[in-house]
């Protein structure tokens, strides 16, 4: 009886705290704690976040990509699968991904986000495994739809937990830290998927396919535990006590956008949202970057394949594009936090590889004696998700309101969504086994995406000059307007509501690299120099 006591007393000191914190004291208790607290603190959520971040994205993409994997291994063929419908899994899924992406999104500002993730996870990855049982298609559509539903949680979910716990300037890195993932664990899926079939073709047992699918989900089950353990917001894990989780909030006091408090549903910034140009600019970028996305990752190991390769040789060669992608994407989210305002400059150069590598294995002879060179254009494409990942990581950097966060941030998970849905539909079964249509439609799409890149970007140097010209006109000194900006941040205001958004102090390095203290030492007198104040969006 007294531990149940001893508990809730914890509870409410610590809900108590994280209340007394959220309010214009804030920006006091920001200066409450040293640098050096601050950045044991910092290490500290890495170690927690960061792996379990990363390692669960990795899952979700090997389970997404456990349908274009199982058709080398005789899915098709014992499910009875005709025409357009190996496509219609990828659609179904991500029709089922755009459906539930709203309602999702507010689901989770009501509940213990990790609590619920975790949960999520957990029943996703039955899912996956109950594939091996289906023999129809329609079975393989019911399940599809679930698991589509389930996993339109996981991106939005994970931005949220950054920016609840990080720093505008730390959002980069940490983003494509676990988006990265994608690239790494195809890597993974390569090397099980290769040992699987390899077995099951010397032993006739199950169908690899089967097997594939038992095994992926099996390891998210398992790995939903870890979730349930660890994953959530300031003021809900238990790995830190009260006085860490004050430390916690108070050091993301300069986001200005109140990143923990998930409690109020506010509808006059979903209405600010759907009238935000940079909120549109991001849904077109995360819609024409993933039409690719849609059918490539349905279709890329029979386009590969249809270059005169095995279903095994297929396995193996799609695993340095994985490589390539995932080191391209951290490289690219450490770069951009070494070097401000760059991110769209990755962004666009990923487009530019995208395009012409697609069109190198589109319009190359089909001839034997091109088929490296052929794959070779596969691999250059590998690195186009950086636009994808990128632009969703500067999303919580640039929205502020945790409402208008939300939204903005379900309106590109929609975007994507329907992306996928439709790309999966440029693959059309007449066009087999090259589907050069495809290839060709998603170059195109590749390009227009470059556009409404460098569009968003000069969009947001038009407004970062209209703000600093209303902050030379408002007699303020530096040190009162960020201090405004921090106090209209923390009573909730958007990032258009609050004119001093964000005039926060810039860092020259993401505090990331202090988990490699001793390699990445950094001169403080450096780090003073670089420290000035700035005022508006990050690009």
């Amino acid at each position: 009886m007294s531990t149940h006591t001893d508990e809730d007393k914890s509870r409410h000191d610590d809900e108590k705290v994280m209340d007394d914190v959220h309010d214009a004291t804030a920006v006091e208790a920001e200066a409450e704690y040293s640098d050096e607290e601050y950045r044991k603190l910092l290490r500290k959520l890495d170690w927690y976040l960061m792996p379990i971040m990363a390692i669960t994205y990795g899952v979700q993409y090997c389970d997404k990509q456990s349908i274009s994997t199982s058709t080398l291994f005789g899915l098709v063929e014992d499910n009875g699968l005709h025409g357009q419908q190996t496509a219609w899994l990828s659609t179904v899924f991500y029709l089922a991904y755009l459906v539930f992406e709203f309602p999702m999104n507010y689901i989770m500002q009501k509940v213990n986000l990790g609590r619920f993730l975790a949960a999520i996870v957990f029943v996703w990855g039955a899912m996956v495994m109950l594939l091996a049982a289906c023999h129809n298609f329609a079975g393989l559509m019911v399940l599809r739809t679930f698991i589509g539903a389930l996993e339109s949680c996981i991106s939005p979910g994970f931005l949220l937990i950054v920016a609840s716990w990080y720093k505008r300037q730390e959002h980069g890195t940490r983003s494509m830290i676990f988006l990265a993932q994608n690239g790494f664990f195809s890597i993974f899926i390569g090397l099980i998927t290769y040992g699987i079939g390899s077995a099951t073709e010397n032993h006739n047992t199950i169908a690899a396919w089967r097997a594939i699918n038992l095994f992926l989900g099996g390891m998210t089950v398992a790995w939903s535990i870890a979730l349930f353990l660890f994953l959530g917001t300031p003021n809900e894990v238990r790995w830190l006590n009260a006085e860490e989780k004050k430390m916690a909030t108070a050091r993301i006091v300069s986001n200005q956008s109140r990143g923990s408090d998930k409690s109020e549903w506010d509808w006059d910034q979903v209405k600010e949202a759907f009238l935000d140009p940079q909120v549109w600019f991001y849904f077109f970028i995360s819609f024409l970057a993933n039409i690719p996305n849609g059918g490539y990752g349905v279709f890329g190991s029979l386009v590969t394949k249809s270059f005169g390769f095995t279903s095994l040789q297929v396995i193996l060669l799609n695993m340095p594009g994985g490589a390539i992608g995932g080191s391209f994407n951290i490289i690219s989210g450490y770069l951009s936090s070494k070097w401000r305002n760059t991110r769209t400059y990755f962004m666009a150069f990923s487009m530019i590889a995208g395009t012409a590598g697609l069109l190198v294995a589109a319009l190359l002879p089909a001839e034997h004696e091109y088929r490296w060179k052929r794959w070779g254009g596969l691999l250059t494409m590998s690195i186009y998700s950086t636009a994808t990942f990128m632009g969703w990581s500067m999303l919580p950097s640039n929205v502020a309101g945790n409402t208008k966060r939300s939204t903005a941030s379900a309106m590109s998970f929609v975007a994507y969504a329907v992306a996928n849905a439709c790309g999966s539909q440029l693959y059309k079964a007449k066009d087999a086994p090259l589907y050069r249509p495809g290839l060709i439609g998603s170059a195109i799409c590749f390009g227009l995406t470059f556009v409404a890149i460098f569009m968003l970007r000069f969009y947001y140097m038009w407004v970062n000059a209209k703000r600093d010209k209303l902050a030379k006109e408002s007699g303020l000194s530096e040190e009162e307007m960020e201090r405004q900006g921090k106090i209209n941040g923390e009573n909730g205001l958007t990032d258009l509501q609050n004119p001093h958004f964000s005039r926060a102090p810039k860092e020259a390095n993401d505090r990331f690299l202090d988990l490699f203290e001793d390699y990445f030492a950094q001169d403080d007198e450096v780090l003073k120099e670089d420290e000035r104040p700035e005022l508006g969006f990050q690009v």
